[in-house]
């Protein structure tokens, strides 16, 4: 294989094997398409990246993105690890208080946060990131109801350009998210806060893009959010408790991506910490970390049916499959590479220029172009890599495709955490109204 990385294993039958079961087997038994995710992977990679920190600065919590895969059983592996959450909708907050992750624990982001939502995160002690003024209002408003102080901090946009897709760049000045820095409005926005009797401006937040794989962006993203922190507190006489970096850190997709080890970004942030503690004598804040394609991408694969082979004279060799778009969206909304092989042809020579499409009736519906791999044949079972993350969490049922089933692998055990949806699941919300019966 060209990209078999080492929590992959191959057997005697030149089958993949995922979490000490052979991948065709998973399909047998599951049916297809079929979202696996490696328990052990997903804890490797967790522990990998606190470490990455913890062992530079001693307070620091990692709170998972539960919008990379908010399954309950994924989010249950990571609370087990000490990981807090990273939420951005009222459904996401249920699903991190639901596997046991305390509110003090929890982060809730975003540009919209409804009451209903504002008012579940005050409840449960969660640190609301406030993204603009008319939102601060609305919290201590919402807070001074419930007749409880509000734990906030307010999500900065520090105008760090990223080499990433422009979707997922969030730390531009002309993004959506956040008080600008440059201006003063971030400033400003601490200052009104602080007279507020209903909240307690306890923290400050950037998130500047997903899917990174160069260390330069982190370290100025620091650097800003530090200089903001010591002029809060030089100005404003506000200590910053909390100093939240966002995520970003991304997975290599493709085979000559370079991967960005977290102690890398460690080791840049944290130095450049505790350079402003030191000299700007500041209290040592609690750093938090919102990874989640990083901790879940390469825990999962995407296993899927291969129902025809089409030859074209003079044209490309195209392969379909019984997962498309629907299953997973990445390579046609953000022409994302995923690497794909046949399951049960690993160890054979992959010398044939396929395309390897969905079954939507949509040309937009393929999941790579010209992939080398073995001679495919019907019924042969293709695995698509790295889709943990913004996978299931981004399918639809385009087409009236009902979504995969998910199962969780562990050391030669598995089970299903999301079955799969029927045809009574897709029309279960419909109605016909009464003038049409």
């Amino acid at each position: 294989m060209l990209m078999l990385k080492s929590h992959f294993k191959t057997n005697n039958r030149g089958h993949l094997v995922i979490g000490g079961i052979d991948a065709v087997e998973l399909a047998d038994k599951f049916g297809t398409p079929l979202y696996v995710v490696d328990e052990q992977r997903v804890r490797e990679k967790y522990r990998n990246f606190h470490k990455a920190f913890s062992d530079r600065w001693s307070n620091v919590l990692v709170c998972y993105a539960l919008k990379a895969n908010s399954n309950l059983a994924v989010v249950r592996v990571l609370q087990s690890e000490g990981a807090g959450a990273d939420v951005s909708s009222e459904n996401e907050l249920r699903i991190a208080i639901d596997a046991g992750i305390p509110g003090e624990n929890i982060v809730f982001n975003g540009n919209h946060k409804t009451q209903r939502e504002m008012e579940l995160a005050i409840t449960n002690g969660v640190l609301i990131n406030v993204d603009n003024f008319q939102e601060l209002e609305a919290v201590d408003k919402i807070a001074s109801q419930l007749g409880k102080r509000a734990r906030i901090g307010f999500r900065v946009n520090p105008d760090v350009k990223t080499p990433t897709h422009p979707y997922i760049a969030t730390g531009l000045r002309e993004s959506k998210f956040g008080f600008d820095v440059a201006s003063g409005q971030a400033l400003k926005a601490y200052q009104l806060a602080a007279k507020m009797k209903n909240v307690e401006v306890v923290g400050i937040h950037a998130h500047i893009g997903s899917q990174l794989l160069d260390i330069a962006p982190f370290e100025e993203e620091a650097e800003k959010l530090m200089a903001l922190v010591a002029e809060i507190k030089e100005r404003l006489n506000i200590s910053i408790l909390f100093v939240d970096f966002g995520g970003g850190i991304g997975v290599p997709y493709k085979p000559e991506d370079r991967e960005l080890q977290p102690w890398m970004v460690g080791e840049r942030v944290v130095k450049v910490v505790k350079r402003f503690v030191g000299e700007k004598d500041l209290s040592e804040p609690m750093l938090i970390f919102e990874p989640g394609r990083y901790l879940v991408a390469d825990a999962g694969v995407l296993l899927a049916r291969v129902g025809y082979v089409k030859e074209r004279p003079n044209g490309p060799i195209w392969i379909s499959v019984d997962a498309g778009m629907n299953a997973l969206i990445r390579p046609a909304l953000y022409g994302a590479y995923h690497h794909i092989e046949l399951a049960n042809k690993v160890n054979q020579k992959n010398d044939v220029s396929i395309n390897v499409a969905g079954p939507l009736c949509e040309s937009g519906d393929f999941l790579g172009k010209e992939r080398k791999l073995p001679k495919a044949e019907q019924g042969d079972l293709a695995v698509i890599f790295d889709v943990g993350a913004y996978g299931l969490a981004m399918s639809s049922q385009h087409t009236a495709q009902p979504r995969p089933a998910m199962v969780l692998v562990n050391s030669g055990e598995a089970e299903v955490i999301r079955r799969r949806e029927t045809f009574e699941d897709l029309t279960r919300l419909d109605r016909i109204p009464g003038w049409l019966k």
